[in-house]
């Protein structure tokens, strides 16, 4: 069967700071991603005319099963989305199979969405036999939203500004276990943007660069920050309680991811992550997962035997 499929990881925000308010009522960011090993899959497989989507949530039965939270309507998923600009850049006749296995929750901010169209692009290329640079994959991907060239780009760590397209990569620092907290809670991006405090704290020019040039998770730590943390647990004081749980247990750094409504906490080993994970473990799901260190490509794409194979 002629088919890829990508691996798809989620992101968390080591930094995050709002910058101006866009005419079009967009605002732009300066933020930090780092990728990290609780990912997704999209399996691409050559099919008759037309885009279909199955969505599949991880493996029945898992602790991962219960924190993916409501997909939601699959025609208007991301990877549809991605499938359906795919086609119309290369003009290509779409004909092809999606199979889409979540294990990332929903509209936590940890870049799920995002993440499961790059992987869809990066696998269609590759199907295709490559008809689009990298370059153009990652302009289309903007296109789509704001998070999704960082998952075509290639980098596991990386500083983005504006809508996410401006974007610069680093080497990582080295893999570190994330305990990452995902209440019941979901939180409207949209919302979060509406509450935010006036006021905000803007770090001196060239901090950023100057926490990611060195590639240690100490200067890292010293960097952390959300503009989100603010309004957000105001509004929901439960997550100001996990991110403080994340730093008494040692958390090197504890912060919200995105908007959120998910919480993670980088621990020095994984005797430290589990402890911190038992911690937060009355919240509705807890992943333990470690940081991508490096790729060689982001989202990594292999060639499959069959529908839904590895």
């Amino acid at each position: 069967m002629n088919g890829w499929s990508a691996t798809c990881p989620a992101k968390v925000n080591l930094f995050l700071r709002v910058l101006a308010r866009e005419d079009t009522g967009y605002h732009q960011i300066e933020t930090v991603f780092q990728a990290v090993e609780l990912c997704d899959r999209v399996d691409v497989v050559a099919a008759r005319a037309g885009i279909r989507l199955e969505v599949r949530q991880c493996v029945p039965g898992t602790a991962e099963e219960n924190i993916v939270g409501d997909i939601g309507d699959p025609d208007a998923n991301t990877v549809v989305r991605a499938a359906r600009a795919f086609y119309a850049e290369t003009g290509l006749q779409p004909a092809v199979s999606l199979i889409l296995t979540k294990s990332i929750p929903v509209g936590a901010g940890l870049g799920g969405g995002s993440s499961d169209a790059a992987g869809t692009l990066a696998a269609l290329n590759a199907l295709h036999g490559e008809p689009l640079g990298h370059s153009q994959l990652i302009a289309m991907g903007g296109r789509i939203g704001a998070d999704v060239p960082f998952f075509c780009g290639g980098a596991a760590t990386a500083v983005a500004w504006g809508r996410g397209d401006r974007m610069f990569g680093f080497p990582s620092p080295e893999p570190r276990p994330v305990v990452i907290a995902v209440p019941v809670v979901r939180i409207s991006t949209a919302a979060a943007f509406r509450e935010l405090s006036p006021g905000l704290q803007l770090p001196a020019p060239g901090r950023i660069l100057g926490a990611l040039i060195p590639g240690t998770w100490d200067a890292l730590a010293e960097l952390q920050s959300n503009d989100f943390e603010r309004s957000v647990f105001a509004q929901h004081p439960v997550l100001a309680r996990i991110r403080d749980a994340m730093a008494g247990a040692g958390a090197a750094i504890a912060r919200l991811t995105g908007s959120g409504s998910a919480v993670f906490g980088v621990f020095d080993d994984r005797v430290a992550a589990a402890a911190a994970a038992d911690r937060v473990r009355t919240m509705d799901g807890v992943a333990v997962v470690r940081t991508v260190f490096t790729l060689t490509a982001l989202p990594p794409v292999r060639r499959m035997a069959a529908p839904g194979g590895t």
